[in-house]
């Protein structure tokens, strides 16, 4: 090799080094960590005739470095009023109180394209609705896969949550 050569020697080397700091940081590096930090909100944005309206937010952050693509995003909403008996013998779902299945399999997002969350970023999905003013508590149920391949493997994280609010109802004031 001449002194003329070593340029792009130096330039070559480079490239093959940072390839692989860019292949070990963003694809083989594991982080101490869980990737995804996953959260439920409900806000009531008011009432219509007798209907609350409802708006369900749901907030995926990416506490990684790299992009996480999610698949399946889907909420189930239950609910419970004051007509509804306490049942709490269901051993399917570890005696806990029952609620009535209001909505099942509803998608936060609706589009064919894939959902993603890249590194270091929340993202928000909301969605609106109405409930019957009777309802008290209104549970949402959620869940999303997220895919990851590593060393030519793919592997599956199955992110599951569920969260329990209470409507709030003004009171009817009576004029004297």
């Amino acid at each position: 090799m001449t002194f003329q050569d070593l340029p792009s020697f130096i330039t070559a080397v480079t490239v093959v080094c940072a390839g692989a700091w860019s292949l070990f940081r963003f694809g083989i590096s594991r982080e101490p960590y869980p990737k995804l930090q996953f959260d439920l909100e409900l806000n009531q944005l008011g009432k219509s005739r007798d209907r609350n309206i409802i708006e369900l937010i749901a907030t995926i952050t990416n506490k990684g470095i790299s992009r996480q693509y999610i698949h399946l995003f889907k909420f189930n909403i239950l609910v419970f009023d004051d007509t509804m008996p306490f049942d709490e013998g269901d051993s399917n779902i570890e005696k806990r109180l029952k609620f009535l299945e209001l909505e099942k399999g509803l998608n936060w997002v609706s589009t064919k394209h894939p959902t993603f969350i890249d590194g270091g970023m929340s993202h928000r999905f909301a969605y609106v609705t109405s409930i019957d003013e009777r309802i008290r508590f209104v549970m949402i149920y959620s869940k999303f896969d997220q895919d990851e391949k590593r060393w030519g493997m793919k592997r599956s994280e199955h992110y599951r949550i569920s969260k329990a609010f209470a409507i709030y109802h003004e009171e009817k004031k009576v004029r004297s």
